[in-house]
């Protein structure tokens, strides 16, 4: 990974997203020993999801969800629309880069995903929640520029730890009916 802004992040880097306490939905992002950035979740109101975030070259920005669809926005003023992720059936559509739009779907068993463009894997995530602790890794499949990379793995993180979260909720809810109703 190259240290300076402008760099490329080269196929087969590891990017990573940990827990920093298991008190705090806050995650330091690196590459290595290189520090990327971080994710810091705050709660809305009723079913809407939102975080901050700071990454190298991308900068500070906002995420926030909204039915199905996540908006992230940043820049000088905090109103430029870097990306947009709307959910669907079987995945989500990305728009972040100039080009193509790009696909985040199930890569597997578990807690796998992959954003893919024309087919093409850019990055392969793998979330995993422990008692206390959740983190993401994310092997980079294409050779890209960092700040491109950075912002992908920032969304990345977000959808991954935030379905981890969903799930998370739905168990605690069926034990606390189960555990209610056998009183």
């Amino acid at each position: 990974m190259s240290t300076g802004i402008g760099g490329t992040v080269e196929h087969g880097q590891v990017i990573s997203l940990t827990q920093r306490s298991a008190r705090r939905r806050e995650y330091d992002m690196h590459a290595g020993e290189a520090a990327l950035g971080w994710l810091r979740w705050r709660w809305g109101r009723g079913c809407h999801r939102a975080a901050q975030a700071e990454g190298r070259g991308v900068g500070l920005v906002e995420l926030a969800s909204r039915r199905r669809r996540v908006a992230v926005t940043g820049g000088d003023h905090g109103a430029e629309t870097l990306a947009t992720v709307d959910c669907e059936r079987g995945g989500a559509i990305i728009d972040a880069i100039e080009g193509h739009p790009l696909r985040w779907e199930r890569a597997g068993r578990g807690h796998r995903w992959a954003i893919r463009e024309q087919g093409e894997t850019l990055l392969g995530i793998a979330a995993s929640q422990g008692l206390l602790r959740s983190s993401v890794r994310i092997s980079v499949e294409r050779a890209m520029p960092e700040e491109t990379a950075v912002l992908l793995c920032l969304i990345a993180g977000y959808l991954a730890l935030g379905e981890l979260q969903s799930m998370a909720d739905a168990s605690a809810a069926v034990a606390g009916i189960v555990a209610t109703s056998g009183s």
